[in-house]
C-alpha cells in the first residue's frame, strides 16, 4: 500500500553523473528536486573519466571544481601510446601535458582563448561519491538512495511516479511538475515514456576487465593508455588498478569464461595472474534516443545516449545535466513556460550525434593503425602523426593537443551549453 504523496517541483530518477548535476545545476538557480537511486553505493566498475576543461568551467560554477581535485595529483601528464605489438615499442608516443603545466600555459594564452580550467582525470567511483556528498549537503536536494522507481505517469499537468523504499519494503508515490530521466543505458523512465532509441552504428561487443596489477602499474611513472591491435589499457590513475577493454566476437566464450588468462596471453604479464576485481560484458551498439523528451518527462545522460565504450561521453552527459537543469529550473519558476524547453533535444540530440561521428572517425583510425604502424611508419612521419594525431581518447575528452593549442575546449566545444 503506497504511502500518502510526496510532491517535488522535479524528480531526478538516477544519481549517477549526469542525475547527480542535474540536481546541482537545479539548486543552484534555487529550485528543489527529490533525487532517486536504486543502488546504495557508486559503481563497482572503476572507469576512468576524463572531464575536459570546458565541463569542468561548468562544474566550477557549482561549487564542484576544486571538490573533484581533491586528492588527484596535478604534476602527472597522461601519455597514449600506439604499439602494434603488445612487447614492442611504440611508434607513436604523445603526451597530455599535466594539470599543472595546463594551468601555467592558460595563464600565460592572449586573447582569451585557452579554457578557463584544465581537464580532470578520475574515476568514476570517486567522481560519484563526491557528487552525491554535495547532494547530500545541499538544503534544496532531497537524495534517496535504495529507492527503486518502478512505474510513470504523466498528463499536461505533472508527473506520478511509484518508487519503492528498497531497505523499507515501503511504495510511494511521487508527484512532481517534471521528471529527468537519469537513470542509465537500461533507463526505467525511458521505456516507461515509450521512447525509443536508434541504432546510429555498428556494435563493438568486448569485454571491460577491471584488475589489480603492481607489476603492469609500475611500468610506467604516472598514467598511461596503451593503444594495440587486440585490446586497450588505461592504467596508472588508480594507483595498480587498471582497465582493459578487449574486443571479442559473439560467440567468444574463452574470454568471458577466464578473462585473467585472456589478459595475460594479450599483454604478457609477468608472475602470477593479475587480480580480478569485476568484469563486464558489454554489447557496444552506438544509440541515441529518437527524442529526449515525452511530455514533461525528459531524457539525459546514458539514458539517452550510449557510447561503445562506458565513460566515451561524460562530456556530453555534463552537457545533458547543466542544459536540462538550467531549462527546468526557468520553467519551474514561470519566467518563460514550456518555450524555454523546446530547444532542448535539438541541442543536446546534436551533441550526441556529434559524439558518435567523432567514435565512428576513432574506430576506423584503430583498424587502420596496425597496417599503417606495420608498412613502417613511425611517429615522426607525417602519414602517422596525421591519422591519429586527433584521434578522441576512450574517455571522451580532446585528444593529444599541444598546451596552447586549446584542443582541449576545441574538441568538447559541440558537447556543452554555454556558460
Amino acid at each position: 500500500m503506497p504511502t500518502a504523496a510526496v510532491r517535488t517541483p522535479v524528480l531526478v530518477a538516477g544519481a549517477g553523473v549526469s542525475g547527480a548535476i542535474t540536481a546541482l545545476e537545479l539548486a543552484h538557480h534555487g529550485v528543489p528536486s527529490m533525487v532517486v537511486e536504486r543502488a546504495g553505493g557508486p559503481s563497482r566498475f572503476a572507469d576512468r573519466l576524463l572531464i575536459s576543461g570546458r565541463s569542468m568551467a561548468l562544474l566550477r560554477r557549482l561549487n564542484l571544481a576544486d571538490v573533484l581535485r581533491d586528492g588527484v595529483d596535478p604534476d602527472r601528464p597522461l601519455d597514449v601510446l600506439w604499439q602494434p605489438e603488445k612487447d614492442g615499442p611504440p611508434v607513436l608516443a604523445a603526451r597530455l601535458p599535466s594539470v599543472t603545466e595546463l594551468t601555467r600555459a592558460y595563464a600565460e594564452a592572449a586573447g582569451g582563448t585557452a579554457p578557463a580550467e584544465p581537464y580532470l582525470l578520475t574515476g568514476e567511483p570517486a567522481l560519484t561519491v563526491r557528487l552525491r556528498r554535495a547532494m547530500h549537503r545541499h538544503p534544496l536536494i532531497d537524495l534517496r538512495t535504495r529507492w527503486i522507481l518502478s512505474d510513470v505517469r504523466a498528463d499536461r499537468d505533472g508527473v506520478q511516479a511509484t518508487v519503492i523504499d528498497a531497505e523499507a519494503g515501503t511504495r510511494h508515490v511521487v508527484e512532481a511538475a517534471y521528471l529527468a530521466g537519469c537513470d542509465g543505458a537500461d533507463s526505467t523512465v525511458r521505456r516507461c515514456a515509450g521512447l525509443a532509441m536508434d541504432v546510429v552504428g555498428p556494435a563493438f561487443p568486448h569485454l571491460t576487465v577491471y584488475f589489480r596489477s603492481p607489476a603492469l602499474a609500475g611500468r610506467r611513472a604516472g598514467p598511461s593508455e596503451v593503444i594495440t591491435a587486440d585490446i586497450t589499457l588505461i592504467v596508472g590513475h588508480d594507483g595498480d588498478r587498471c582497465v582493459a577493454h578487449l574486443p571479442i566476437t559473439a560467440g567468444d566464450q574463452v574470454a568471458v569464461a577466464d578473462p585473467a588468462d585472456v589478459l595475460q596471453h594479450r599483454l604478457g604479464l609477468p608472475g602470477d595472474p593479475p587480480e580480478i576485481v569485476a568484469v563486464a560484458q558489454r554489447p557496444g551498439v552506438p544509440a541515441v534516443a529518437r527524442t529526449y523528451r515525452s511530455g514533461r518527462i525528459f531524457l539525459a545522460g546514458q539514458a539517452a545516449h550510449q557510447a561503445e565504450l562506458s565513460g566515451d561521453d561524460v562530456d556530453t552527459c555534463i552537457g545533458d545535466a547543466v542544459g536540462l537543469g538550467r531549462r527546468l529550473a526557468a520553467a519551474v519558476r514561470g519566467r518563460t513556460g514550456d518555450r524555454v524547453l523546446t530547444g532542448y533535444q535539438r541541442e543536446r540530440r546534436c551533441a550526441a550525434l556529434q559524439d558518435q561521428k567523432l567514435a565512428r572517425r576513432a574506430r576506423r583510425i584503430r583498424q587502420e593503425f596496425p597496417r599503417v604502424a606495420c608498412s613502417g611508419a613511425r611517429g615522426e612521419e607525417g602519414v602517422l602523426r596525421e591519422r591519429v594525431m586527433w584521434w578522441p581518447s576512450l574517455s571522451g575528452d580532446a585528444g593529444i593537443a599541444p598546451p596552447i593549442s586549446n584542443g582541449l575546449q576545441e574538441r568538447c566545444r559541440h558537447r556543452t551549453p554555454p556558460i
